[in-house]
């Protein structure tokens, strides 16, 4: 479930308070190219996951198991303001993945996926808590995504011809739910239902051949 504004003062059910934390960092690319109009949504594992994805940075991102939060009764906000304290703590001041720092992770990992040279990253989107329950690992988690968004490609035709990943362009509506029958990843409908986010989206639109 995604932690909405309207339930942040909510308390989370015992059995639902989350005993690992987890994060992903996601890029966002805008397009316009032969007709097509969305951002790029990538099945980066069909066979385990089959599930519709922004490009996402994993090698490098934030986890903790086996955590116990403070307090028993907790609400949402309560919830995810530990999850920032914590992060900073020791994602940031300990292991140094400033933000500047992360970004740039991003980036490297973008490109040497796709073989690009250049990339920019000129916004960011508003961030999103999820929980979810894993049923391999019978635990609840806390996910935190940072969302950025590009603005500039080096080699706009040889991204939308990569062959790593299958790919979709979805376009900027958050009632699509699936695309050719894959399921999208509930956080990109959410991240799509926010108004300042299509609006920095469609700020940040890269145009190819039409």
């Amino acid at each position: 479930m995604i932690i909405t504004k309207n339930i942040l003062d909510e308390k989370v059910p015992k059995e639902m308070i989350p005993t690992r934390l987890d994060s992903a960092m996601n890029l966002y690319t805008n397009i316009s190219y032969n007709g097509a109009n969305g951002i790029i949504v990538y099945n980066t594992n069909p066979t385990t996951w089959n599930c519709l994805y922004s490009f996402y940075e994993l090698n490098h991102k934030f986890t903790i198991d086996e955590y116990k939060f403070e307090k028993e009764e907790i609400t949402y906000r309560q919830l995810i303001e530990e999850y920032q304290k914590i992060y900073k703590e020791v994602y940031e001041n300990e292991k140094g993945n400033t933000k500047n720092v992360r970004i740039q992770t991003l980036i490297n990992e973008y490109k040497n996926t796709f073989g690009l040279d250049y990339i920019n990253v000129n916004d960011e989107l508003l961030p999103i808590y999820e929980l979810k329950y894993s049923k391999s690992k019978n635990v609840w988690t806390l996910y935190y995504f940072e969302n950025y968004v590009a603005n500039e490609i080096n080699n706009f035709d040889k991204l939308l011809s990569q062959k790593i990943y299958e790919q979709k362009i979805l376009p900027l509506d958050f009632s699509i739910e699936k695309i050719d029958g894959v399921e999208l990843a509930s956080n990109i409908s959410y991240l799509l239902s926010i108004d300042s986010n299509i609006e920095k989206l469609n700020n940040s639109i890269i145009k190819g051949a039409n």
